[in-house]
């Protein structure tokens, strides 16, 4: 009798294992060779973000997989991809497909009800704490967001700033940049030193009221901004990218991080816009990053951060990260979904190009 129920048991099992596992593995195929099927008939997409004309060039793995496609870069920061992929969304003439963005940007749009769902199947190995709750697009690579990259020829090691003190000591004036496009950092700051779950407004704006007074060029974005550093045009860059420090850094640029053991973090993320006119090839591209695969060319190729895919091998640009302390455990990743709201985000732009002088 128990030899029986052994067997019956065993039934069960297979035919839930079938169901479960088998099953949903054999959809998933299926849905990646219908995407393949209308990525054929559109033969390209648009691409927008900061390292978007790198992953089209770059990318040469997923080129190989499918030389169908074509890829056209709209190469922007995050503010200006959501402005203009906003704006195109009101009059109904959308260019983009796929935003390539920090998590906040693409929240922006969330809120506005831009994005279509779709099921990758890769995400079943990546955690689900690394993703936003509602599942409208994915976050693939974290981007620690440390307190600055610095040239070390001119940075002496006993002036590394060690503390947020430190980083507006009277030595800075007249040697350090930010970016044009740091407008979100008051509010990460109120974030990061917020106590009783209110965010520290007061102290972040006096935090970058110290940091005008050191005069600071002004950079448009990030990728030139960290090329003057390394150039000794500025001895820091304050909340400078990473990516791009790393990636010159790797070929020999005097550049390493300001990282101390707590920073903000975002996420490199990917969402298909539910008005795309090329949603299969922009869905064959987050397939492919999501995958271990696509996570290692990604993180040898295009940019220094922190893959989320269990499976993917830690890439040589990610390396560098880990040298400079800017690790997973260091970092605070940013609630994205509560703290960029429109209210947030406004407060925090209109302080920031006040600061800078920019209306």
């Amino acid at each position: 009798m128990r030899a029986k129920k052994s067997a019956i048991l065993c039934i069960i099992l297979s035919v839930l294992f079938v169901l479960t596992v088998v099953l949903p593995e054999t959809a998933r195929a299926g849905l990646r060779d219908d995407m393949i099927a209308q990525a054929k008939q559109e033969g390209e997409f648009v691409l927008a973000g900061s390292n978007a004309d790198k992953m089209r060039d770059e990318l040469t793995d997923f080129k190989k997989l499918y030389p169908f496609i074509t890829i056209k870069a709209f190469v922007a920061n995050t503010g200006d991809t959501v402005n203009r992929v906003t704006a195109e969304a009101r009059a109904g003439k959308a260019s983009v497909d796929l935003p390539a963005i920090s998590n906040d940007g693409l929240e922006l749009l969330n809120k506005q009800g831009l994005f279509k769902k779709f099921e990758f199947p890769h995400l079943k190995d990546i955690p689900a704490d690394t993703q936003p709750s509602h599942g409208n697009f994915l976050q693939l690579f974290m981007n620690p967001r440390t307190q600055g990259v610095y040239n070390t020829t001119l940075v002496k090691p006993e002036e590394v700033p060690r503390s947020w003190d430190d980083m507006v000591h009277p030595r800075w004036k007249g040697r350090t940049m930010i970016s044009r496009s740091s407008e979100d950092f008051p509010a990460q700051l109120a974030w990061l030193w917020k106590k009783d779950g209110k965010l520290a407004w007061e102290r972040s704006f006096e935090f970058w009221r110290k940091i005008e007074q050191q005069k600071p060029l002004v950079a448009m974005g990030y990728r030139g901004g960290i090329k003057q550093v390394a150039a000794g045009e500025a001895a820091v860059f304050w909340f400078a990218a990473v990516g791009p420090a790393g990636r010159m850094a790797g070929v020999g640029a005097p550049l390493a991080l300001v990282a101390f053991p707590k920073f903000t973090a975002t996420y490199r993320s990917f969402g298909i816009l539910k008005d795309a006119r090329h949603p299969a090839s922009a869905w064959l591209l987050i397939d492919y990053l999501s995958s271990p695969e696509g996570h290692l060319e990604y993180l040898n190729k295009i940019s220094a951060k922190v893959g989320t895919n269990r499976k993917a091998k830690v890439g040589k640009l990610a390396k560098w990260l880990v040298k400079q302390n800017a690790t997973v455990e260091n970092s605070v990743p940013l609630d994205v979904e509560i703290l960029f709201d429109k209210e947030i985000n406004k407060k925090s732009e209109d302080f920031f190009f006040k600061l800078i002088g920019i209306k």
